[in-house]
């Protein structure tokens, strides 16, 4: 549900106490209050010309290395309206190093509806013709955004459909697509009720958390309690969302959608702990093809349901012994640089695709084997602070394609969390089995200091 109530600024004007809402409740209402405001905020502000070149767009979020690449290539220059450690904390992104971004602003995910007003008020400035959103926290703000620009984004309804997995949940039970059991717990009592229904062990994590944050396996009720203070504790916290508990590996498809049709990439295999935090990935998937045309069928369905028309996607699935049982999807490529695995052994460019949507281009990417397999691993550490890095000897043709490490100071908590792992190592090889060898070797190599 969602209610405005107690806004008093909102895309940086004064919004007078009577005109305060608190009555909207869908996505058709709330789209239809943003753009009153949008509008109004256009009206007031001067549109200079647009200048020939060179163009310029908005990445809001944290993008990777490739999504700077993508639009350095076209010859378009940005600005990066991103989370506040990045902009201040962090050092400068790569593209700032590069030259390709001149502008670094920080953005409060906590408040939405001032990231919206700030990308309206660029827009406005006429220094901004194209929004590209690349994180999950970006998404809702910047479908709202573009959506009332009438520029090329994603559509406001898919969005808030994959943001809140409770919305996901009812979306597609109401399109009759087979998926786990489910219910919203907002307390203890409920929780514990559904837990009985159910017969067995269940998942409990935030409605709209992202990165495993805040994600628990409950088999007792003695675990419920700490469960609720771990998901409570996660980013962007909103409610909690139970589900059944899905024995099986788990992998991930990657893919896009035009005008509606879903084009299947690749299937991911993934390795994760037992606090579900992913520390590992490999392409191509030891699945039957079987499986990955199962799970391209339940994806395409899914996000038809859903609303995603277009752009790129990233749905994750487990495998059971009925087969692909979808668990959430999202209206972006996966994090953990699956897209470098995917561009390794498909030759498909999921970042460049971003760009591309957001840009207004015609997209029609064709997967092609590249005669290899990709994995990446990733480095865990304990609660403490990075003293230093010990590194063992880079050889020619070992296989190992990229390594990050943690810099100096960088301090972790103990939560369950992808922003808690310290580095990665991505490795190529004939076999996903020998690749994902050849980074856990290196990896075991990587030694850590702590204070």
């Amino acid at each position: 549900m969602l209610i405005l109530g107690g806004i008093h600024r909102c895309f940086g004007v004064q919004v007078p106490p009577s005109e305060i809402r608190t009555d909207i409740r869908t996505v058709r209402q709330l789209s239809q209050f943003l753009g009153t405001f949008v509008h109004g905020v256009l009206r007031t502000r001067r549109l200079e010309p647009r200048s020939s070149a060179p163009r310029r767009l908005l990445l809001v979020g944290n993008a990777v290395p490739e999504h700077e690449q993508a639009f350095a290539r076209r010859g378009w220059r940005a600005t990066m309206l991103t989370h506040y450690d990045v902009a201040h904390d962090a050092g400068p992104p790569v593209g700032v190093i590069n030259g390709v971004i001149d502008q670094v602003e920080a953005a409060d995910w906590a408040k939405p509806f001032d990231v919206v007003g700030r990308i309206v008020d660029l827009y406005a400035a006429a220094h901004i013709e194209r929004v590209v959103p690349v994180d999950e926290f970006a998404l809702l703000p910047a479908a709202l955004a573009t959506t009332q620009l009438r520029i090329p984004g994603l559509s406001v309804r898919g969005v808030r459909n994959t943001r809140d997995k409770l919305h996901m949940r009812r979306a597609l039970e109401q399109a009759g697509l087979a998926q786990v059991r489910y219910a919203a717990c907002h307390d203890l009592a409920q929780a514990q009720a559904f837990l009985e229904r159910v017969g067995g062990p269940i998942i409990l994590k935030p409605v709209s958390g992202t990165g495993s944050d805040g994600v628990s396996l409950i088999r007792s009720g003695e675990e419920l309690v700490s469960a609720f203070q771990v998901a409570m504790g996660a980013d962007g916290f909103a409610g909690i969302l139970c589900e059944e508990y899905i024995e099986g590996p788990e992998v991930s498809l990657e893919g896009y959608s035009v005008d509606g049709r879903f084009v299947p990439v690749a299937l991911t295999d993934k390795l994760t702990d037992e606090r579900f935090l992913e520390i590992g990935h490999q392409q191509p998937s030891s699945h039957p093809q079987g499986v990955f045309e199962a799970a391209a069928d339940i994806a395409g369905r899914a996000l038809a349901a859903l609303g995603i028309e277009n752009g790129v996607t990233h749905t994750e699935f487990r495998i059971s012994t009925r087969g692909p049982v979808l668990i959430e999807t999202h209206t972006r490529m996966g994090g953990d640089r699956i897209h470098v695995l995917t561009q390794l052994t498909t030759g498909v460019d999921l970042a460049d695709l971003m760009v591309a949507f957001s840009l207004g281009e015609a997209v029609d990417a064709r997967p092609t084997p590249q005669g290899r397999a990709a994995a990446i691993r990733f480095l865990v550490g304990r609660p403490a602070r990075v003293r230093g890095v010990r590194l063992p000897a880079m050889e020619p043709g070992n296989g190992i394609h990229a390594v990050v490490v943690p810099p100096v100071g960088k301090a972790l908590s103990g939560r369950s969390s992808s922003r808690e792992r310290l580095g990665h190592v991505i490795a190529t090889g004939p076999t996903p089995e020998l690749a994902a060898k050849t980074a856990e070797s290196f990896l075991e190599q990587i030694h850590i200091d702590y204070f």
